[in-house]
């Protein structure tokens, strides 16, 4: 399959985050569009097959409120992509809800899963997503997922590659992630979120190159990019999202950026827990939005100033 039909360029971006008003208030005049996690609006209930995220009124109405005037993507947390016994059907519905309030231009997810079927038929929920073997078997289950993803809103769905700390996944043919990635988005019809801190994480841990596994990827699949940054621990570099990004993540983008023929936004990723002044997440978007305008100076400017 080889239907892939990028968006429209957007710019920069921000991850929205309802509990921080002053930091959302810090990208003013420098963002043009907002991503949203439909989860952080929910309260989870329920376990196994019966587990629903239902919506918190006030928090969604204000969230509506808040990102009106700019376009709205969406990055999942909650999906489980690659759970063996299925995806998580409550997160589902809750993103069918979100597109019938507000139509997102896309729609992103994590390569991995979040939860495991137990011999009794029960569901173990991990919390943070796992990795995927990079194996047929595995392409078998998330290829015509993603497919299905797609076809569900029609808009492009991204798969994001995944920070993880398990050497020695089990492969076939060899593949790493970055072929394992260029495999789905073939077979699919889905393109990537490419995070660069992601990227940095697992070059730094596993002992590789990031400058030579990005040529390696399919760079014309490649619609978003994140750039977070995250501290580190005995020896790890963590996927936190709760500084600024390092240096060698900016480094990334710039050698990245004029390579990537259908990009359509950066965006500065956080978690609410994330310790940042409005001034340091100013900066970032900022710096972002420098990477931004040096390719698209004109789509740049007309959305900043609303005549695109």
């Amino acid at each position: 399959m080889n239907d892939f039909v990028p968006p429209p360029l957007l710019g920069v971006g921000i991850n929205y985050l309802p509990s921080a008003p002053e930091i959302m208030r810090a990208g003013e005049g420098l963002l043009d569009f907002f991503e949203l996690s439909p989860d952080i609006l929910c309260i989870e209930e329920g376990q196994g097959p019966a587990r629903r995220l239902t919506p918190q009124p006030r928090l969604l109405d204000r969230t509506l409120r808040d990102t009106d005037g700019r376009p709205l993507v969406v990055h999942g947390l909650g999906l489980s992509m690659g759970s063996a016994h299925g995806w998580n059907e409550g997160y589902l519905k809750l993103l069918d809800m979100v597109h019938e309030l507000r139509p997102f231009l896309w729609h992103s997810e994590h390569l991995g899963f979040l939860s495991v079927e137990t011999p009794a038929g029960g569901e173990i929920v991990t919390g943070i997503p796992l990795p995927m073997p990079y194996t047929e078997e595995s392409l078998n289950l998330l290829v015509p997922r993603g497919a299905a993803m797609a076809q569900r809103y029609g808009v492009p769905f991204l798969l994001e590659n995944l920070t993880h700390y398990l050497p020695g996944l089990p492969t076939d043919g060899g593949r790493d992630e970055v072929a394992f990635l260029n495999d789905f988005v073939e077979r699919s019809g889905c393109g990537l979120l490419l995070d660069l801190y992601n990227l940095h994480c697992n070059a730094t841990n596993q002992g590789f190159d990031a400058r030579e596994a990005l040529p390696r990827l399919r760079l014309d699949r490649v619609v978003q990019i994140h750039v977070a940054g995250g501290g580190s621990h005995d020896g790890f570099q963590m996927d936190v999202h709760d500084t600024v990004a390092p240096e060698p993540v900016w480094e990334l983008l710039e050698w990245v950026v004029p390579r990537l023929p259908h990009l359509a936004g950066i965006s500065f990723e956080m978690l609410e827990e994330a310790r940042l002044t409005p001034q340091a997440v100013r900066q970032q978007l900022e710096r972002a939005r420098t990477v931004w305008d040096r390719y698209h100076p004109r789509h740049g400017k007309n959305l900043r100033h609303g005549t695109a």
